[in-house]
């Protein structure tokens, strides 16, 4: 019974020893400029959430359905300044994430196409966060706090503006999640993943998940303080945000193993002249 036991351990060991030496080995990890190691990668990424976007903002259109706020509080009036002011405040949001992530590459000495890093990997985290919403929003029909009809419990179109009576009704069922804050949740996600994914980490770009993350809960406040969208709307769509732009960032990671240490103890042995490198990316 003993042998059978020693047998088998000797076998396991032989069969996990590379393994278990090779997860010794030093490896740096970092966020590089294409994703999958490729560019083609990200050329279909943007292509396929673009459509995905476009699809779900100009061609499937919402149930009419009588779904109130989910946040149980609902009517609220629309406050067109607060509208405006959201709007702004996505743009000027989603500028200065990339500008700032071009400036912490070039700060950092980046030059060449590689200082283009930062900004593509949080550009495409914004726009996966954008997407998600942009489709979802359309399979539940939830109507906006502005159009909610407290007193026949139907959704209408009062707090819509224009002339066409469809396109009115579909704006007004397009409540869950919210559009506005979640490309900005997607940029502080990716934003994120540029801080904490690298070995050793990228301190530099904390300033700009923070700067995004600021951005995203004050859209996150204006949209439903003007009457847009509940809160249960905003916050799905910063979660959800968040992570596309978090998971966009994951596959920009690449491993690569460590430089041998020049300093490090010598063996007394002489080695065999070898150099071996590998890449994969997740």
């Amino acid at each position: 019974m003993v042998t059978r036991w020693a047998k088998a351990a000797l076998v396991a060991g032989i069969t996990f020893a590379p393994a278990a030496a090779r997860a010794d080995e030093p490896h740096t990890r970092d966020v590089q400029l294409t994703m999958l190691g490729s560019g083609f990668f990200d050329l279909g990424y943007v292509a396929l959430n673009g459509a995905a976007a476009f699809v779900g903002t100009y061609v499937i259109r919402p149930r009419k359905v009588d779904i109130s706020p989910l946040d149980g509080l609902g009517h609220r009036p629309r406050v067109d300044a607060l509208g405006r002011a959201s709007d702004y405040a996505v743009v000027i949001g989603l500028g200065f994430g990339v500008g700032l992530s071009f400036l912490t590459e070039y700060g950092n000495g980046v030059r060449g196409r590689d200082a283009f890093r930062g900004p593509v990997v949080v550009s495409e985290g914004a726009l996966a966060g954008m997407v998600f919403t942009q489709l979802v929003k359309n399979v539940f029909g939830v109507c906006r706090p502005r159009d909610w009809n407290e007193s026949t419990e139907h959704c209408e179109t009062v707090g819509e503006t224009g002339t066409d009576e469809d396109l009115k009704a579909d704006e007004a069922h397009r409540s869950f999640p919210s559009g506005h804050n979640a490309p900005l949740a997607g940029m502080a996600g990716a934003a994120l993943g540029l801080y904490l994914l690298p070995q050793p980490r990228r301190s530099e770009y904390l300033p700009v998940a923070l700067s995004s993350l600021g951005f995203a809960l004050t859209t996150v406040v204006l949209r439903e303080r003007g009457g847009a969208h509940s809160w249960v709307d905003t916050g799905a769509a910063f979660v959800t945000g968040g992570l596309a732009g978090f998971l966009t960032a994951v596959l920009h990671v690449k491993t690569t193993p460590s430089e041998p240490s020049p300093t490090g103890p010598s063996t007394g042995a002489s080695a065999t002249p070898m150099m071996m490198s590998y890449g994969g990316a997740f």
